[in-house]
């Protein structure tokens, strides 16, 4: 329960981190085109950002159960919308470089959602294709110079540059925490076992203490008691056995102080 709790929390830390990146590139990229007078490019840009922003505080309260289905399919329906009403001369479609190399980070372990992860990539290579094939040069919805689309090209091409290198580092943030957590809990799995061989020790010898150290002078009391009672008007044979129970008290004292430490060894473990 723990370890899937982690990977919940792990999984939502990444996507407020590519989210946060990816928005901060989003409406730096509405407000360039709006302030070229791409009004339709900007509003598009702006509606992206809002739904990603749905998406992340959905995912905060608890509602994470089509996150990644929704993030693919927002993301591949928005690229492909800004880059039919801005042409494919602005160089929109190049933003599904660094969406489909932060797609196995974004979802997380590609070995438990292998199936899942390939048929995003799916989703998003036919996304892109249909863009490539079936989206003019220039806009039909927007009158763009061609020193804009000079610029808007540049623009998006330092947007993606941007977004892969961050991507990239994100990524490997978060793959170097996984490595540390295993290393971590395999260091911790390997002492604990060590504590349990130095516990099972501790225990055996204290069985053997038990059925041997300790058995041994407290037989001899009972013995050298029996024999007191048997004859009980010989004073030289009281004093033999009272010497003996001494001599097995001091032995069972020492055995028993003995046992004592070895207790103490295993409680602080």
């Amino acid at each position: 329960m723990v370890s899937i709790l982690s990977k919940q929390r792990a999984a939502s830390r990444r996507l407020v981190y590519f989210g946060a990146v990816a928005l901060t590139v989003i409406l730096g990229t509405g407000i360039v085109n709006h302030s070229r007078g791409l009004w339709m490019s900007a509003y598009l840009l702006y509606a992206f950002a809002m739904a990603i922003c749905a998406i992340m505080v959905l995912d905060y309260h608890g509602f994470s159960r089509y996150k990644n289905a929704s993030v693919v399919i927002t993301v591949n329906a928005f690229l492909y919308a800004i880059t039919m009403v801005e042409g494919l001369k602005a160089g929109g479609y190049l933003f599904i470089i660094p969406t489909i190399f932060a797609l196995v980070f974004m979802l997380g372990n590609t070995r438990e959602y292998k199936a899942e992860v390939i048929g995003y990539f799916v989703i998003s290579v036919l996304s892109f294709a249909a863009a490539i094939l079936w989206i003019p040069e220039k806009s039909n919805w927007q009158n763009i110079s061609d020193a804009i689309y000079s610029k808007m090209f540049t623009t998006n091409a330092i947007a993606v540059v941007v977004l892969c290198a961050v991507f990239a580092y994100i990524g490997i943030y978060f793959e170097r925490q996984v490595y540390e957590r295993l290393i971590n809990e395999k260091n911790k799995a390997m002492h604990q076992e060590q504590m349990i061989r130095e516990q099972n020790g501790y225990l055996r010898e204290i069985a053997f203490m038990s059925s041997h150290t300790v058995r041994a002078p407290l037989s001899n009391i009972l013995g050298l008691a029996a024999l007191m009672r048997d004859v009980p008007n010989d004073p030289e044979t009281h004093s033999l056995v009272m010497d003996g129970i001494q001599h097995s008290a001091k032995d069972l004292d020492n055995a028993i102080h003995h046992m004592v430490s070895k207790t103490g060894n295993l409680i602080k473990r």
